[in-house]
């Protein structure tokens, strides 16, 4: 028997609802399947890097937990004995976090984090922890010190950024390692790699998925948010985590669509897979509604930069005084600039995101609003040595964060290159779960145009 050639993705892992049920079934146990992951880890990921850590004997421990559990009848449910992987900010007792540093690296965490205890409370298996950028900081998702993902989107031949700053988290789901994964995102960080690498990121509402014990980089921004395969795999997880809402009430079919001229960032190729997507809207029954932020995307940038940054160097700032530590050139003078944002900039920052969002909620409701339907970034993912790192790709997502909204970045289309498309659905804060069904009818209406993935197996 040959062996797997790790430049390629292994078979897509079929749905969690259907690994769940064959969990149930006996057609396969949580053992067989976590060691398919760490089968597909050992031949693959020496190609993709997505994983700083594999803790291969808890993961095979937990599996055995969950087959036994489920044998005597104990069911924590749907994420009972699947596998997950985490960003390697979220803290597992006696493991290391070090969001994406070496300077980080005897950073032994005390105790678990809570989302960490959500997950094995629900059963779910930890097979390790995925690169990511340097504290955060980036959303390209290069990382010169601790490797850089590979996306496996695109042709062969090419090397293209993976997105940030939840690299690996995505390259893992995206490259059929792991069946879904843990991310964050303070500003577009689970959904820009997931628009990069054609998969599923869910941003939910700030705090819908507990942070303690995450390593922050804006405590006013930051959210913990999944990558997954589709959009049924992330209700299926969210839903796991915090609960089923307690109704299912019909959303008007009302989606808020940007105005011409905020389109104008847009590549040709992305211009075009959203005019079609917005199409395929209109023709599944949607009403598509113009619609305008509090103000021009573009004067996001600066309230958000203000919070953002500021918070990010007071949260590392013992690490900043080495001008030799390794630390990458695109994150430190960020975070060292950041030092001079004075209490007025940064409490207005806070008073413009305050006044926005109340402005957002308003317009939403008085248009009635299921959600807004807009890019998620204006170009496909670009070669490693084509970045421009003075750039980020955060135009259309950044926004998200600021207005503590819920999002979600869908694959749409891809290019002529092969390289996805991504279509980002926003949500007003609180709206986790509608934001999830409105996706689910809109994910079942674009048709992706790329090629059907291959057959999905069990494990």
């Amino acid at each position: 028997m040959t062996n797997p050639d790790p430049t390629t993705r292994p078979p897509a892992f079929a749905s969690i609802t259907e690994l769940s049920r064959d969990l149930r079934s006996g057609a396969t146990t949580s053992v067989e399947l976590t060691q398919d992951c760490l089968r597909r880890i050992a031949a693959h990921d020496g190609h993709f890097k997505s994983f700083i850590a594999v803790y291969e004997q808890e993961a095979l421990a937990a599996a055995a937990l969950a087959d036994k559990e489920l044998g005597a009848g104990r069911d924590r449910g749907p994420l009972h004995g699947i596998p997950v992987a985490l960003k390697d900010l979220v803290n597992i007792q006696g493991k290391p976090t070090t969001a994406g540093s070496p300077l980080l690296s005897n950073n032994i965490a005390q105790q678990d984090a809570d989302i960490v205890r959500r997950i094995v409370d629900a059963g779910g298996v930890i097979v390790g922890k995925t690169h990511m950028v340097q504290l955060a900081l980036g959303a390209w998702g290069t990382n010169s010190h601790m490797d850089t993902p590979r996306n496996p989107a695109g042709r062969a031949t090419d090397t293209l950024a993976p997105g940030g700053s939840s690299s690996g988290s995505a390259v893992a789901v995206a490259a059929h390692l792991v069946p879904w994964a843990i991310g964050s995102d303070t500003g577009g960080s689970v959904r820009v790699p997931a628009a990069f690498c054609g998969i599923v990121g869910f941003k939910p509402t700030i705090d819908a998925l507990p942070r303690g014990g995450v390593y922050p980089l804006s405590d006013t921004l930051d959210s913990l948010g999944l990558l997954v395969s589709s959009v049924e795999d992330a209700r299926l997880c969210f839903e796991a985590l915090v609960g089923a809402p307690a109704a299912n009430p019909d959303a008007p079919q009302r989606i808020g669509v940007l105005e011409a001229d905020e389109l104008a960032p847009l590549s040709p190729a992305v211009a075009r897979s959203h005019a079609q997507s917005l199409q395929r809207l209109e023709e599944a029954g949607f009403s598509l509604v113009p619609f305008r932020f509090p103000a021009p995307l573009l004067a996001f940038k600066e309230p958000t930069n203000a919070i953002m940054i500021a918070e990010g160097a007071w949260a590392n700032d013992r690490l900043l005084d080495d001008p030799d530590a390794p630390m990458d050139p695109s994150v430190r003078p960020r975070l060292i600039a950041a030092r001079a944002t004075t209490a007025v900039q940064y409490l207005e920052a806070q008073a413009t995101a305050a006044r926005w969002q109340q402005a957002f909620a308003a317009e939403t409701d008085r248009l009635g609003l299921s959600a807004i339907a807009m890019p998620t970034t204006a170009m496909t993912a670009p070669r490693l040595e084509d970045i421009d790192h003075d750039l980020a790709p955060v135009h259309f997502t950044r926004p998200i964060n600021l207005l503590a909204l819920c999002g979600i970045a869908l694959p749409a289309s891809r290019d002529d290159d092969d390289r996805p498309i991504g279509l980002q659905l926003v949500g007003r804060a609180g709206d986790d779960h509608a934001l999830l069904r409105i996706a689910s009818a809109v994910s079942a209406s674009l048709h992706p145009s790329s090629a059907p993935s291959p057959e999905p197996c069990s494990a």
